[in-house]
């Protein structure tokens, strides 16, 4: 069972709401990641793109977010 109201947490940045993002809301991505190199025809090269430009945008996306979390921290803390 996953404690969804137990804290303080063990690990940075993990919340209740971790466990239901990652586990749930981005399940069809994790479906459409696996279809791109299980699925047939299948271009590993294709494939290995696409999973760099899906990396990209969402370290591009985490980052920004973390960089303006930090600065409403520093402005308003």
């Amino acid at each position: 069972m996953i404690p969804l109201s137990s804290a303080p947490y063990t690990l940075p940045f993990v919340g209740p709401g971790t466990y239901l993002i990652f586990g749930i809301v981005l399940l069809p991505v994790y479906v459409m990641v696996a279809a791109w190199f299980l699925g047939d025809p299948s271009d590993r090269q294709t494939a290995g793109l696409g999973l760099a430009y899906l990396a990209g945008l969402t370290t591009a996306l985490w980052g920004g977010l973390f960089v303006v979390t930090m600065l409403i921290k520093v402005a308003f803390f």
